[in-house]
């Protein structure tokens, strides 16, 4: 059920209350009851209804279902995760799903619940670090690190993506430089440490 919102705004000053519409609290100059200048500034959702809360019932009959944290309140819904019976004020729908507090608690520290993330792993830039770091620090190591990158980016694929950015793509465009990577330090390689040998070996 929908109950029209409150359309009173306080007095910053003396608190006494500011009645209107948006409209009339908007073109408001000053407070009615103390005269000092006032501006009000309302977001939308002023106007907006608002629904009323379920309230947990006490239970009323013998035998009935009650709730596993309030075993004197009425049970509303079992929990989706536990199947543990829940009140209504236990009750968390977390995008149509009904869990309990616990459920809720333990699904989010261990990133079951996608819309209780914050933060998430960012493998493109643990591959970029693995492709461009060598290229300043020790370029020797330009094979290994390139085919381990390759082997993250297979290992990570299907891994959820960032919540800030498209990482997918990311990864693609490395998996194409690891590639390239991989194939030109080798090449270096072979041509560091069998290149000479075949040439003396073509001379004499």
């Amino acid at each position: 059920m929908s109950v029209p919102a409150n359309r009173s705004v306080p007095c910053p000053r003396c608190a006494a209350d500011l009645a209107g519409g948006p409209v009339e609290l908007s073109a408001l100059p000053q407070c009615p009851a103390c005269e000092v200048e006032t501006r009000v500034v309302l977001f939308p959702a002023f106007d907006w209804p608002f629904a009323e809360a379920v309230r947990a019932e006490l239970v009323v009959l013998t035998g009935e279902a009650t709730c596993f944290y309030h075993p004197q309140k009425r049970a509303h819904v079992p929990c989706d995760a536990c199947g543990r019976f829940l009140c209504a004020l236990c009750d968390l729908d977390v995008n149509g799903a009904h869990l309990c507090p616990q459920c809720l608690e333990t699904g989010a520290k261990k990133s079951r619940l996608p819309e209780l993330e914050r933060e998430r792993t960012r493998w493109d830039r643990i591959v970029s670090t693995l492709l461009f770091a060598p290229l300043v620090l020790c370029w020797v190591l330009l094979p290994l690190t390139s085919l381990v990158a390759l082997v993250v980016i297979g290992w990570k694929w299907k891994a959820p993506p960032s919540l800030v950015s498209n990482t997918r793509i990311s990864l693609g465009v490395y998996a194409a430089v690891a590639v390239l990577q991989f194939g030109g330090s080798v090449f270096m390689w072979w041509l560091i440490f069998a290149g000479p040998h075949t040439l003396t070996t073509t001379v004499q």
